[in-house]
This record gives structure tokens, sequence and C-alpha cells, in this order.
């Protein structure tokens, strides 16, 4: 009997609590998109205008190496994205691929949503070199807030690799 009333209080507090959690600030999901220059003559641009559509045909001249969608991050949440592969080569072992550890802060206000992400990346590349990118915590644009557009948040030019990033809430 104790454990009945003890699940029955736990199911009433989380009734009650339910109101307060949708009430809660909308939900956002964190896009980022990292590309490859295939044509020398590209230049990747600070600010992509457009949806996701117009941006991916604005990035012609590049390839996708990594696509992610984190849905429902929230402040303070680390974003993790490992996308790499592991092989068996004359050389040895090789990894490939790219590694990053990305920090999410939300500061919006009830009037303003203001969203930043940063963090470390690594471009792996076992018998090349590999690249360690550190990314200073940058703003990140809203597509709620009626702009489409996603912001450059790294370069490295010799090895040709750009890292963008935006928040949406669909």
């Amino acid at each position: 009997m104790r454990f009945v009333r003890y699940n029955v209080f736990t199911l009433a507090l989380l009734l009650v609590a339910m109101p307060f959690v949708s009430g809660a600030a909308e939900l956002r999901h964190v896009n980022i998109a990292v590309f490859q220059k295939v044509d020398a003559d590209f230049e990747f641009e600070a600010i992509v205008l457009g949806k996701f559509s117009s941006f991916i045909t604005a990035m012609q001249g590049s390839q996708v190496l990594l696509l992610s969608h984190t849905r429902n991050a929230v402040d303070g949440d680390v974003i993790n994205i490992q996308q790499d592969v592991l092989r068996d080569s004359s050389e040895g072992l090789n990894d490939i691929g790219i590694n990053c550890h990305m920090t999410f802060r939300d500061h919006s206000t009830d009037d303003d949503t203001s969203f930043e992400l940063g963090g470390l990346c690594k471009m792996l590349d076992s018998l090349n070199s590999n690249v360690t990118a550190i990314i200073p915590m940058a703003s990140l644009p809203d597509t709620e807030q009626g702009i489409d557009a996603w912001v450059e948040l790294y370069e490295d030019e010799a090895n040709g690799v750009a890292f963008y990033a935006n928040v949406s809430s669909d």
C-alpha cells in the first residue's frame, strides 16, 4: 500500500508540474554543417541567407562533410558530433573524419532570443595531418526571427573546410 501511495503522489506531482514545462520557452534545434572545397576558386561566405535548400545550393564548389540537427537543445548542452571512418590501409590503421564537442548557450530573454555555439573540433586524417579547430563562442541566427541564415563559425583555409550553424524550432 505504501508503494501505491508513493506512486500516486509522484504521478500527482508530475501532473501539477506539466503546465510549467509546456509554458517554458520554445525549444530550439541546433543545426551544424561542415563543408570542404572541391573548387579552388570557391569562396565561403561569412553569412549565407536562405532556407536549407538555398544554403546547400550556395555551397556548390564544396562538398558536404557533415550535417547535424540537434533537437531540443537547452542552455549549457554539450553537443558531440562524430563522423569518422577507421580503416585498414597499407600504412596501418587510418582514421579519417570529424569529431566535435560544441557548447550551446541560450541567453534569450522574454523579449529577444540570443544563442551562441563554440567548442573544439578535430579533423582527422591520420595518414596526413590532423587539424584541431578551436571555435570561439559565436552568435547564431534564430530562423524563427524571420531571417533564414547560416553563419560561418570557422574556416580552415589550408584544408578548405568551413563550419556553419544556425538555430531553428521546427
